[in-house]
C-alpha cells in the first residue's frame, strides 16, 4: 500500500465555519452587550439625576467649564426682555432658584438648557415668532426641561456611551462613532418623550402666566412649512417630534383640559 499524506477528516481544533460568520457573530454579540450596558447605565443616570442637589449641579458646571457663549452688546436689550419673561414664569414652573437667559447669534431657530440653570436662545428663533406669548411658550418649554433636569439626563447619557466605548476598546473616538448611531435609535425615543412632556409643561406654565394659552402653537406652526419637507425616517430618528405632531399633541391636550386661547401680546420693538 502506497502512503498518501492527507489531513484527518475530523479535527476539533479547526473550525469548519467561515471566518466571516464567526466574526459577525462575535461582533453582533459584543454590540448587543454594549447596547444593553448603555441602556442600563442610562437608567442609572436618571436615578442619580433625580437625587442630585443644585449644589452638585453647580459643581459639575465648574468642573466641565461650561460657560455660556459670549454675546455682543446689541443683544443686551433682547436678553433683558427674555430674562424678564423667564423671571415672570419661574413661579409658575415651580423653580425656586434663579434662571439665566443668554442670547447667541445664530440663524438656527433653537433654544436649549445648559447646566447651571442657563437657557441659551438663538437669535434666529425670533424670526419664527409673532408675539410675546409665542416666545414665552418656548422659554416655558426650556423651564420645564430645567424642572425635570432633562439637560443633565442627556449629558449623562452622552457621557455613558463615550465611557463604555473607551473601556471596551481603549479608544473611545472611533468606537463612539460606530456605536452612536445604533444607540441613538433608543435614545431618540427617550428624547422625544422628554420633549413632549416639556411641551405639556409649557402649556401649563403659559396658562398660569397669562390666564390662557394663546400663542402656544405659534412657533411650531411656523416651523411646519420646513418640517413637511422632511422624510418619515428623519422624524423617527430625530430627537424632537415633528412640528405637526407637536401641534396636534398640544391641540389635543388643550381640548382635553378645556383650556382657552386669548389675545396675545405683540413682540416689543427693541
Amino acid at each position: 500500500m502506497k502512503y498518501r499524506p492527507a489531513l484527518p477528516e475530523h479535527n476539533d481544533n479547526i473550525s469548519h465555519e467561515h471566518p466571516l460568520k464567526d466574526f459577525l457573530l462575535i461582533l453582533g454579540g459584543l454590540s448587543l452587550a454594549v447596547l444593553v450596558l448603555v441602556w442600563a447605565l442610562g437608567l442609572a443616570v436618571d436615578l442619580v439625576v433625580d437625587k442630585m442637589s443644585p449644589a452638585t449641579e453647580a459643581r459639575i458646571t465648574e468642573l466641565m467649564a461650561l460657560e455660556p457663549p459670549g454675546r455682543g452688546p446689541a443683544f443686551a436689550a433682547h436678553e433683558a426682555w427674555l430674562q424678564s419673561l423667564a423671571d415672570g414664569m419661574r413661579a409658575c414652573a415651580g423653580l425656586d432658584g434663579p434662571v439665566q437667559v443668554r442670547m447667541r447669534q445664530s440663524k438656527d431657530a433653537n433654544a436649549f438648557v445648559m447646566p447651571g440653570a442657563t437657557v441659551i436662545v438663538h437669535s434666529g428663533l425670533l424670526t419664527h415668532l409673532r408675539s410675546e406669548n409665542g416666545m414665552s411658550f418656548v422659554l416655558a418649554h426650556e423651564l420645564s426641561h430645567l424642572v425635570h433636569r432633562d439637560h443633565l439626563r442627556a449629558l449623562g447619557r452622552s457621557l455613558v456611551i463615550v465611557a463604555a466605548a473607551t473601556v471596551l476598546t481603549g479608544d473611545g473616538s472611533w468606537a463612539t462613532g460606530v456605536l452612536a448611531p445604533a444607540e441613538h435609535l433608543g435614545q431618540s425615543y427617550h428624547s422625544r418623550e422628554r420633549e413632549t412632556a416639556a411641551d405639556m409643561g409649557a402649556l401649563r406654565i403659559l396658562q398660569c402666566r397669562y390666564g390662557h394659552i394663546g400663542g402656544a402653537t405659534e412657533f411650531f406652526t411656523s416651523l411646519h412649512r420646513k418640517d413637511t419637507e422632511a422624510s418619515a425616517l428623519t422624524h423617527y430618528l430625530a430627537s424632537h417630534p415633528s412640528a405637526q405632531a407637536r401641534i396636534e399633541a398640544l391641540e389635543r391636550a388643550i381640548r382635553q383640559s378645556g383650556l382657552q386661547a386669548g389675545p396675545v401680546r405683540p413682540l416689543p420693538s427693541l
